[in-house]
């Protein structure tokens, strides 16, 4: 088995980007199926609702290394090598732990870090099974899924899955709020802060915290929005009109800031991308629907509940300060890091838990926090040449997560960010993708769904 870095192919150039792929060698090369990867995705009901879903990269990531050890080759574009280096600094903390809770809590997120590694090369080097539509779809399915969550948490807000994984724990374990949040997964959080009038009720399945539900919602959809576009039939862009007012309501009921601000991130990216080249009619088409969605957060009230939040729960000055104990307590330990958050001292908030790179720095040291960069902006800037609307919206998605982390922590969402990115810097490295070229054409030339 021999692992061979994948280079992009010149802008023109019509040879094979891996050139000592032999007909032969890919004849004898085991195709890889799409399974795994397909169980990740339209399985994340079933892992919610046995209470596995924090599990669930870790689960199906095992076949998919059985799979890619049997293969005579692994193909690894450039872009994925950050992650791999940033899983790999992550063992050297564990010099820093001195608890076996704590040790037990970094080998948890090692597990599900490296997962997301073996996910991005499996889905490089399964390009036979795993179309770019098919994952697109599989993530769409996802976002789906997590707007019926936040109606299960508006519907019914103190409800919570019973039957699950969680009455295999012991005791013990469940006394730790977080674990059993997991194993006991809540549709909503119910906030009642000093000087509320009511409780604030905050839709969050299949996460358990609300902020889980705004960002995966901002990083998955301009996903969705991409596999649309890609689509180009008429049915395809009604679905996308009806889909996006049926996600308004739990979207506002979060009063989730990030949500907000993710999309639009997300939006805007788009909208200078298409200036900047000079594409007037998706530019135009993007503007309406950006006013679109726009004007129904004004009308649906989702500003006026965001600031009545803010009246009661101002966490900004909080989260300043514990970045400003952040900062400082990463330079007593500026290599390895802590390991795992620590207590704060000024603050009842655990340091290194109020955003990813935050997380990253203080956890893994200014290397973690340097490769965990590289991952993210690489990706983008790697793919910087996205040759047509759809891949646009796809880098977006990215380029969200890039922007949220700096608030919100993003273990779960890892996943989308790193199906998305696998996704297009395979695309771009493959040198013969019909993905990645100037078609398809956007929203202007809809035809209609045969």
């Amino acid at each position: 088995m021999t692992a061979v870095l994948a280079q992009s192919p010149q802008r023109g150039s019509l040879r094979d980007p891996l050139p000592s792929h032999s007909a032969g060698v890919r004849a004898q090369t085991m195709a890889l199926p799409a399974w795994p990867v397909m169980l990740v995705l339209w399985g994340y009901p079933l892992f919610w609702a046995t209470g596995l879903l924090a599990f669930s990269t870790p689960l199906v990531a095992l076949p998919m290394l059985a799979f890619l050890l049997m293969r005579r080759r692994i193909d690894i574009v450039p872009g994925i090598l950050p992650w791999l280096g940033f899983v790999l600094w992550m063992i050297p903390s564990v010099l820093m732990l001195d608890r076996l809770g704590q040790i037990l809590n970094l080998g948890i997120r090692i597990s599900q870090f490296l997962a997301i590694a073996i996910i991005m090369v499996y889905i490089v080097n399964a390009r036979e099974s795993l179309s770019p539509q098919r994952l697109l779809r599989g993530l769409t399915f996802v976002w789906c899924f997590i707007v019926v969550g936040g109606y299960l948490g508006m519907l019914f807000p103190e409800g919570r899955l019973t039957w699950t994984i969680g009455r295999l724990v012991p005791a013990a374990l469940l006394e730790n709020d977080y674990v059993a949040e997991l194993a006991f997964p809540g549709f909503a959080e119910i906030q009642t802060p000093w000087g509320a009038e009511e409780p604030f009720v905050r839709p969050s399945a299949p996460f358990a915290y609300t902020n889980g539900w705004g960002a995966s919602i901002a990083i998955l959809t301009p996903i969705v929005v991409g596999y649309v576009v890609s689509k180009r039939t008429a049915r395809s862009a009604w679905w996308l009109a009806f889909a996006v007012v049926a996600a308004v309501p739990p979207a506002v009921a979060t009063t989730n800031r990030g949500l907000f601000v993710g999309l639009a991130v997300g939006i805007g990216y788009v909208l200078l991308r298409l200036l900047a080249r000079g594409h007037w009619l998706p530019l135009i088409w993007v503007g309406l629907l950006s006013a679109a969605v726009g004007l129904m957060l004004v009308w649906s009230g989702m500003l006026d509940g965001i600031a009545q939040r803010q009246e009661t729960v101002d966490t900004t000055e909080g989260r300043s300060t514990v970045y400003l104990e952040t900062f400082q307590r990463t330079l007593d330990s500026p290599v390895l890091g802590w390991g795992v958050p620590r207590p704060g001292l000024d603050t009842e908030i655990y340091v290194g838990t109020q955003g990813a790179i935050w997380n990253a720095m203080f956890c893994f040291g200014f290397v973690g926090l340097g490769l965990f960069l590289a991952f993210l902006a690489g990706a983008v800037l790697r793919t910087w040449d996205a040759p047509n609307v759809a891949a646009l919206w796809v880098q977006a998605a990215t380029v969200v997560a890039l922007v949220l982390s700096v608030f919100y922590g993003l273990d779960r969402h890892l996943l989308f960010v790193g199906v998305a990115a696998a996704l297009m810097l395979r695309e771009k490295s493959a040198g013969d993708s019909d993905w990645w070229t100037r078609a398809p054409v956007p929203f202007w030339s809809l035809r209609h769904a045969k």
